[in-house]
């Protein structure tokens, strides 16, 4: 802020017929006092730069870290439902809002410093110039206002727009096989066409309002200085200041301008900001349906009955469509319930139930004869293992699929889990169990054995299996129901099965049909099948006479020979028309 001043003095030296140096310093010393000024200012100016950085990083690093975590603690509706927005609230608007609160900050905190200092040395050197340049402020300061406004509006429409455009590419690229299976490039690619069409609009609606201001606060500063220019030459001409002074003052004012112009871009960085952290911090600060960190733990070696009672369930974001109705339900310990029933019929959804990623509109789901609303949702999961239709598996080695979950797993466990899963393609491989996989490296039958040995790994109380073998062919679908097989003779775990492939269904020791939400009977696999006008044994023929036309004797060999752990052989040919 100094070298205006410095300007201003040097030019009245060197045209002054009888040159002075303030303090007086000789010419040489007056310029190494410069060079020292300007040096500590650089050095100055380069650690702030490297500090406000840094700073923001570090800012945008926890953001990131407990916005994630904040995710992680949401019930599973909310997450699925907007994935691609809590994506871009991770990286789009957590970045805003660490460069508004550090970069933006810093550039508003010196912009203040260059405009309070530009005045103060303007009204030393003449206040009536000074007055004149101020009659600009009132009239740039309500603009900035109303502009800073009207942007953080802006902001927060954008960042929501964002995260659509951001959903539908996720969604696209994530099922790209399908969407170009069925050649559906173009439409895909109108469908994001649109959304970044949206954000186009805003974009250059923010760039309209921009222009607008920022040439009206350019078109006003210019205008303030032909006015100073013209009074300031006056004054010039009547001996009241001096041309050094109205130099350093025309200076200032440049500097005052840019200062002034800083800080409405630091204001309007600041509501795009506070535009962005609305959305960060609408995710902080919600509240789970299913609080994450409440409840009783649970002991991983307790046991106990599994009860449904009176269950009613609709998915909140199906209001009125209730899925279960009333249901009452018991599985035993160390028993294997089948649930049976058309698509639709609620099966998948007593899984959900029994995971707790909801919980019932009305009656409850009890473990030894507490409500499982009662425990920490975690540690209740912890006690449970899940084989879901299609398993996921994530980048790394098997071992660390296997181990996924359980850091404490050791090499022997995991090999134990892989051998009681039937998992024996793992020692074929180059690597063995570090081989790296990705998600879709392996085939249907060897991500679900995978998946089974996962489960196994936490030694639980309860196996959930959600058509583990609805996917596989023959071959596959034998090795899985092998590694089923031992799950049930060893009758540590209760079981609960959902499966329409009669090869699943008949190891189970009892055998739900479930219709419309609620259950139509049950019974073993030897009673269903032979009890006449059983609604199990006419969805099983529904299913044979899909698969098979033309040989309706498949169902009399099932009702002869039901498929059981020590018989899984006798319908091999049955599993593989099915």
């Amino acid at each position: 802020m100094s070298i205006p001043f410095t300007i201003g003095k040097l030019i009245d030296y060197f045209t002054s017929t009888q040159p002075q140096i303030p303090l007086g310093l000789s010419l040489g010393q007056a310029s190494v006092l410069l060079l020292l000024m300007f040096t500590a200012g650089a050095v100055a100016n380069a650690g702030r730069a490297m500090l406000m950085r840094i700073s923001g990083q570090r800012i945008v690093a926890q953001l990131r870290e407990r916005m994630y975590g904040a995710a992680l603690r949401q019930e599973v509706e909310f997450v699925e439902r907007g994935e691609g927005d809590v994506i871009s609230r991770l990286s789009v608007d957590s970045s805003i809002v660490g460069e508004s609160v550090t970069q933006n900050l810093s550039d508003g905190l010196r912009s203040i410093v260059m405009a309070s200092a530009g005045l103060g040395a303007m009204f030393y050197i003449s206040p009536t110039l000074t007055l004149l340049m101020l009659t600009v402020v009132p009239p740039v300061s309500l603009g900035a206002v109303f502009y800073g406004r009207y942007l953080k509006k802006l902001s927060n429409r954008t960042q929501e727009a964002l995260g659509e455009m951001t959903k539908v590419a996720q969604e696209s690229l994530s099922a790209l096989r399908t969407v170009q299976a069925f050649d559906a490039l173009p439409q895909e690619q109108r469908k994001f066409d649109q959304k970044v069409g949206k954000v186009l609009d805003l974009a250059r609606k923010e760039a309209v309002a921009s222009g607008i201001f920022f040439g009206s606060t350019g078109w006003s500063g210019n205008v303030t200085l032909l006015a100073l220019l013209g009074y300031g030459g006056t004054l010039v001409s009547q001996g009241h200041i001096s041309v050094g002074d109205l130099t350093s003052l025309l200076l200032y004012t440049v500097y005052v301008g840019s200062g002034l112009q800083m800080l409405t871009s630091f204001f309007a960085s600041i509501m795009r900001g506070v535009g962005a952290g609305v959305r960060i911090f609408e995710l902080l600060d919600r509240q789970p349906a299913i609080p994450s960190e409440s409840g009783a733990e649970v002991d991983p070696s307790r046991r106990g009955p599994v009860r449904f009672e009176n269950v009613s369930f609709e998915y909140p974001s199906r209001k009125g469509v209730e899925i279960l109705k009333n249901l009452n339900l018991e599985v035993k310990v160390g028993e294997s319930v089948a649930i049976v029933g058309k698509s639709g019929s609620g099966k998948s959804s007593i899984n959900a139930l029994l995971m707790r990623y909801y919980d019932p509109v009305k009656g409850k789901v009890t473990f030894d004869g507490q409500d499982i609303r009662e425990f920490k949702p975690s540690s209740w999961r912890s006690i449970i293992g899940v084989v879901p239709q299609d398993p996921v598996l994530f980048t790394g080695t098997i071992a660390e699929n296997i181990a996924y979950g359980n850091d404490n797993a050791t090499r022997e466990q995991i090999e134990a889990a892989a051998r009681e899963a039937n998992c024996e393609f793992v020692w074929g491989m180059p690597k063995g169990f570090d081989t790296e996989i990705g998600r879709l490296s392996l085939s249907g039958g060897q991500r679900q054995r995978l998946a089974i040995a996962r489960a196994l790994l936490k030694k639980p109380a309860i196996l959930a299996l959600d058509e583990a073998t609805s996917s596989l062919d023959a071959s596959s679908e034998h090795r899985v129901n092998d590694a089923i097989d031992k799950i049930l003779r060893s009758r540590q775990t209760t079981c609960l099965i959902v499966a329409h492939r009669l090869s699943t269904i008949a190891r189970a020791e009892k055998i739900v049909v479930l219709e419309d939400g609620h259950i139509t009977e049950e019974g073993t696999f030897r009673q269903l099948v032979n009890k006449e006008g059983s609604r199990f044994r006419a969805l099983m023929a529904a299913q044979l006479s899909a698969a098979t036309p033309g040989e309706p004797g498949l169902i009399d060999s099932a009702r002869s020979h039901p498929a059981t752990p020590t018989t899984s052989g006798a319908h091999a040919s049955t599993e593989a028309q099915l």
